[in-house]
C-alpha cells in the first residue's frame, strides 16, 4: 500500500508526527562516541576528550563532567590545556582553534568558548603553509606554536589570538641553519611535532616529518642545534632534566638524542626496536619519566611486529629489564600518564583513549 501513497499525504503525516513526537536530548552520560582527541591537566587534574562530531567532555573527580559542542560540524584532532590555567584549546579538522574556559554562572561551573581563530598567513600563500598539524600551549601560558603543513611554525599570543610575525619561525630560517648535505638529501615536510625544554623555556624543539629535529632559540630567534634524523617521526619526548630527546619513529624504532657534549650536532643515531628485526608497526606516542633513584619507566603506543600482530592495539611499558605489552580491543588514540605526587615514586598510572 505504500507505494501508491502520494507524497504530500506522507510529508503531512510527518510533519504531525513532529508535532506530537518531539526529541529533545535531556542528559548525557558514560563515554562519549568516536572520540578522536585526547587532553589532560596535571595541575588542575582534568581530562578532555574531543569526538569526530564536534564535542568536547571534560572530567575530572567522580561526579564532574563538563561538555561543550562546537558551532562547526567538524572533527577535534588535538586537545590542549594551557599551562597553570583553566583554559583549553582545541584544533579542530577545518583547521580552526579555539578556546574554552569553567566558568562559574547562576552557582555552578559550565564550560564555555571564549575565542576562535584561523590562522591566515601571509597573502596568496597556498594552503600548505597555515594548515595546522602540530601545536604547543608554550609554560608561559601567553604563547600558542602551530607547526604547520608547510614546515612553517607561527607564534600566536593568547587569549587574544593574536599572531606575533616578527617572532615566527620560516622554513628558510630552519634550512639555513642545516648543513647542506642533509637538506640536498630529503624534504623536510611538515612540522610533526613540537616539544618545550621543561628547564629553559626559551628553547623549544622542532621535529619535521622526514625526521630533521631543530632546537630553536625563542629568544635570540635562530637554530643552536639540529638533530639529523633519517627515519620518518612519529613523536617526540623532552626528558624531564632537560638532558636528552627521545624521538619515535614509523619503522618501529626510537632514539635517545644527549643533549649534552662538546660536539652537539654531530650526535651519532642509535636506535632502538623493541620488537624486533621484522618489519613493525610506527611509534605513534612515545613517553620517558624518571623514578627515585632507579631506571625510568618508557611507554609507548604501537611499534608491534606488522605480521604477527599488525591487528593489535598495543601500549608497552618497560622498566630496567622487564618489558609487559598491554594490548587494547580498539584504535589508541593517545595516552598520558598520571602520577601520584610531583615526586617521582616510581608509581605510576597509565591511563588511555581507544575508540568504540
Amino acid at each position: 500500500m505504500k507505494r501508491f501513497r502520494r507524497h504530500g499525504q506522507e510529508s503531512q503525516r510527518d510533519r504531525l508526527k513532529q508535532e506530537l513526537f518531539h526529541f529533545t536530548k535531556t542528559v548525557e552520560h558514560g563515554f562519549p562516541h568516536q572520540p578522536s582527541a585526547l587532553g589532560y591537566s596535571a595541575s588542575l587534574q582534568l581530562m578532555a576528550i574531543g569526538t569526530r562530531s564536534g564535542a568536547i567532555k571534560l572530567y575530572g573527580a567522580p561526579g564532574v563532567e563538563f561538555m561543550g559542542l562546537h558551532d562547526e560540524n567538524a572533527a577535534v584532532t588535538q586537545v590542549f590545556f594551557m599551562p597553570h590555567q583553566v583554559e583549553l584549546v582545541t584544533l579542530l579538522d577545518d583547521n580552526s582553534l579555539h578556546m574554552w574556559t569553567l566558568r562559574g554562572h547562576k552557582g555552578l561551573s559550565e564550560l564555555l568558548e571564549i575565542g576562535r581563530f584561523m590562522l591566515t598567513g601571509p597573502p596568496g600563500a597556498p594552503p600548505s603553509v597555515t594548515r595546522v598539524t602540530a601545536v604547543l600551549a608554550h609554560s608561559s601560558g601567553e604563547l600558542l606554536l602551530l607547526g604547520t603543513e608547510g614546515g612553517h611554525v607561527f607564534i600566536v599570543e593568547v587569549p587574544g589570538f593574536r599572531e606575533l610575525e616578527e617572532r615566527n619561525i620560516s622554513l628558510d630560517q630552519v634550512t639555513s641553519s642545516v648543513p647542506d648535505d642533509y637538506i640536498g638529501r630529503r624534504n623536510l615536510e611538515h612540522v610533526e611535532v613540537l616539544q618545550e625544554n621543561p628547564i629553559n623555556s626559551n628553547q623549544v624543539a622542532i621535529g619535521y616529518g622526514r625526521g630533521l629535529i631543530v632546537i630553536w632559540d625563542l629568544e635570540q630567534r635562530h637554530a643552536i642545534r639540529h638533530i639529523p634524523a633519517t627515519q620518518q617521526l612519529e613523536s617526540m619526548w623532552w626528558t624531564e632534566d632537560g638532558s636528552s630527546l627521545l624521538s619515535s619513529h614509523s619503522d618501529g624504532s626510537y632514539c635517545c638524542w644527549p643533549l649534552r657534549g662538546e660536539d652537539e650536532n654531530e650526535a651519532e643515531e642509535k636506535s632502538d626496536t623493541p620488537y624486533g628485526h621484522f618489519p613493525c608497526k610506527a611509534i605513534t606516542n612515545i613517553v620517558q619519566l624518571p623514578t627515585a633513584g632507579g631506571p625510568p619507566f618508557l611507554l609507548f603506543s604501537g611499534g608491534m611486529p606488522r605480521a604477527s600482530y599488525g591487528d593489535r592495539h598495543c601500549i608497552t611499558v618497560i622498566h630496567s629489564k622487564t618489558q609487559v605489552a598491554f594490548d587494547f580491543t580498539s584504535r589508541i588514540i593517545d595516552f598520558f600518564v598520571i602520577r601520584d605526587s610531583p615526586q617521582h615514586t616510581g608509581r605510576q598510572k597509565t591511563s588511555g583513549s581507544s575508540q568504540h
